[in-house]
């Protein structure tokens, strides 16, 4: 839809501006719905979230947790092992499979959820998905050996097709590293190492047509499908995670290919924004952009400015891309964001896909009106969750205000890591009478919580977390006290009760009430 082509990223601010005068002069008169809830209101107008974000947490992974089952060949699959979504009513719909993007967003969900409350009930759901993806690896005599297959369209439980698309293999790739670092089992490390030799080798310089790694692709005979897919920061995560475990390939192949891909994000996407690709359900059409490439590679650049020397500029050119492309709704002055050209319809986790960029772009601006941005988003995100089918405090949530089957994916996957990436921006959308790692770089392999007491085991033996705690702390690091340097304690952007921790070759923390 080129009308919906975005005029200057100028536009983002006076878009601000306006959304918040008129919200100041309308009068609202009667009590609106979103979804299946009263749209929540503040004094001023402002839509505010109609339950807690801990709420929408723990139902949504309840669901996940206690997932309703079909009989397959292999046993009684949770749905999440069959199909892409379900319906609304919580009835089994039959849909083609997008694995490959469920276990990078499952795992990385599952690692800020067990940081976040220590139920390590979740792990199960997780290991599942991760060992029935690895349980059908390509033969080693393919053209793309030793590698997951990332869809499949059979409703069976078994992933047969030679249809793949390499992004999600680089995906896959690193959900397996991230897996193998919250259990230290070696399986998922020896299957992230065979996908990454795979990888580099057919990584390519990439030009306006082709990227560094085609979008789809046969993965018996190589053979290429669609040239073009602009989700090519996860091949620059990929080999970046390979090389923080000391895995560089065969004279240094990986740092290589990993440079290729990223300088072609640079050139190419970052100057055009030709940002289309990563959908697998999808015909192929270069002129459907969507918002996902662009949102996620500002996400890398922020965790790592110091790969982009102009990142004060091209993060606030992608939010405002973003905005003015998917984001011109308004629903009570916040924006709500539709996921891509040929799909246009609101949906909750690209709204906290969004809301999560932008609460990242205040923590370097310190602009009130990006922190608003952020908070009115991400609240909008909350009235999805939780419909009307829902009970027992298992959430069946929506996609979105336009989209009412539920996916694994934008539903709970990919949904409620947005959320989870807010809470470290924005503290406030903690729960204020209770204990919580809300943030961390690390990855967690051991949390316990108690009313007076947190102790935490990391993977890296440097990092830095982010606790919301109900009591005045004091921290100890492998069993002494830790220097006061290297914490603090008190309000954080506006928010009492807020420990920061910077670790320095320590992986062991505890906390415990002075």
């Amino acid at each position: 839809m080129k009308s919906n082509l975005c005029k200057a990223e100028a536009g983002l601010s006076f878009s601000r501006f306006l959304s918040v005068s008129v919200l100041l002069l309308v009068q609202i008169a009667h009590t609106e719905q979103l979804r299946d809830h009263e749209a929540v209101l503040d004094s001023q107008g402002r839509l505010l979230p109609w339950t807690s974000y801990d709420y929408v947490i723990k139902a949504s992974m309840n669901f996940i947790k206690h997932c309703p089952t079909v009989q397959t060949k292999l046993g009684e699959d949770p749905w999440y092992l069959v199909t892409a979504d379900f319906k609304a009513d919580g009835t089994f719909n039959k849909k083609q499979n997008n694995q490959g993007s469920n276990v990078f967003w499952a795992v990385g969900t599952l690692i800020k959820y067990y940081a976040y409350c220590g139920d390590r009930e979740a792990f199960v759901p997780v290991r599942r998905l991760l060992d029935r993806v690895l349980m059908f690896t390509t033969p080693a005599d393919w053209e793309w050996a030793n590698v997951p297959r990332t869809q499949d369209d059979d409703i069976d439980g078994e992933y047969l097709d030679s249809r793949s698309e390499p992004d999600k293999i680089c995906m896959v790739g690193i959900g397996y590293l991230k897996f193998y670092k919250l259990t230290g089992e070696k399986k998922y490390l020896d299957a992230a190492l065979k996908i990454a030799a795979t990888v580099a080798a057919h990584v390519r310089p990439g030009d306006a047509t082709h990227s560094p790694l085609p979008f789809r692709v046969d993965l018996q005979s190589g053979k290429v499908l669609d040239e073009y897919d602009t989700n090519i920061i996860y091949v620059v995560y990929f080999f970046d995670e390979l090389a923080k475990l000391g895995y560089s390939g065969d004279n240094g192949s990986y740092r290589t290919k990993r440079d290729l891909a990223w300088q072609w994000i640079m050139n190419y996407p970052m100057k055009n924004n030709k940002w289309s690709g990563y959908y697998e359900d999808v015909v192929s059409n270069h002129e459907n952009l969507n918002q996902q490439n662009s949102m996620e590679t500002a996400r890398y650049i922020l965790q790592y400015p110091a790969l982009d020397p102009d990142y004060k500029l091209h993060v606030p050119s992608l939010i405002g891309w973003v905005e003015n492309r998917f984001g011109k709704t308004k629903r009570f002055g916040a924006t709500s964001i539709r996921e891509q050209d040929s799909c246009f319809l609101e949906m909750s986790s690209h709204t906290a896909r969004y809301a999560s960029i932008v609460a990242r772009w205040h923590a370097v601006t310190q602009e009130t009106g990006d922190r608003e941005e952020a908070r009115a988003a991400f609240a909008l995100a909350t009235y999805s969750a939780y419909n009307k089918h829902s009970k027992n405090d298992m959430a069946i949530n929506y996609v979105g205000l336009g989209y009412t089957n539920p996916w694994f994916s934008d539903s709970y996957f990919d949904y409620l890591y947005h959320i989870f990436e807010g809470m470290a921006e924005l503290p406030e959308m903690a729960l204020e009478n209770e204990n919580h790692i809300i943030s961390t770089q690390s990855v967690i392999t051991k949390v316990g919580y108690s009313p007076r007491r947190i102790e935490y085991q990391a993977f890296e033996p440097d990092g830095s977390e982010i606790l919301k705690v109900t009591f005045k702390p004091k921290v100890f690091a492998g069993g002494k006290p830790l220097p006061r340097a290297q914490w603090q304690y008190g309000d954080y952007r506006g928010v009492p009760g807020i420990l920061r921790i910077q670790r320095k070759g320590v992986t062991q923390i505890i906390v415990q009430e002075e």
